[in-house]
């Protein structure tokens, strides 16, 4: 995404279980004029349960407000579960 942006993400920041199950990893978020692109896991919903998959998403930003503050990594955790189909 960083190569094809030519930017690299505005923000980083660890999964948690309220993003998805499994290890913790790294969700990033870059931003375009007219979206969000939020690559991060996603809890596999099939039989297994336990795997995890990496995620992208396209997200207008006319959907929600802008990203919470640098600091305020519950609020960034919320912006994401809510701008990502789960």
């Amino acid at each position: 995404m960083t190569a094809h942006l030519g930017t690299p993400p505005e923000r980083m920041v660890p999964s948690s279980p309220a993003m998805a199950n499994g290890p913790a990893l790294t969700h990033r978020i870059w931003r375009t004029p007219t979206h969000a692109l939020i690559l991060g896991p996603a809890a596999d919903n099939g039989p297994y349960g336990y795997l995890t998959h990496l995620q992208l998403s396209c997200t207008p930003l006319a959907c929600g407000p802008d990203l919470p503050a640098a600091d305020d990594e519950d609020g960034l955790t919320d912006w994401i579960t809510t701008h990502v189909d789960w």
